[in-house]
Parts: C-alpha cells; sequence; structure tokens
C-alpha cells in the first residue's frame, strides 16, 4: 500500500505529540480520512474549506449506555 504524506505545522505538531497516551490519534485520523475520501467521491470539487470537522456522540453498539 502506497503512503501518502503532507507537511504539517510544527505547532500542529507538537499538539499531537501532547495528547494524552490513551488517545489513539491513528484511529481518529483513519476514521476522518474514511468520511473524507468518500465525500471526495461523491462530489470531487469540493475544497478544503468545505469540510468542517465536528464531535458527535459515539455510537455504542452494545445497545447500552
Amino acid at each position: 500500500m502506497a503512503k501518502y504524506t503532507a507537511p504539517i505545522e510544527e505547532e500542529l505538531r507538537q499538539r499531537i505529540l501532547a495528547l494524552p497516551k490513551w488517545v489513539k490519534f491513528a484511529g481518529f485520523m483513519k476514521k476522518a480520512l474514511t468520511v473524507f475520501v468518500e465525500e471526495l467521491e461523491k462530489n470531487p470539487a469540493l475544497k478544503p474549506e468545505n469540510f468542517i470537522i465536528t464531535v458527535s456522540e459515539r455510537k455504542d453498539p452494545s445497545g447500552k449506555k
């Protein structure tokens, strides 16, 4: 599988590294990129400013809270 890279600002890199160790950053990025690619497949004319990242409540697959 090909690896894709994109430069990020040093400040953002430091903030990512400062996240608590229990935060699995890769999982968040995988989900975000999956949604991003799906939206671009639907409409390739979208631009970065068309995307807004928000927090939503996680769906509990077990049906319990």
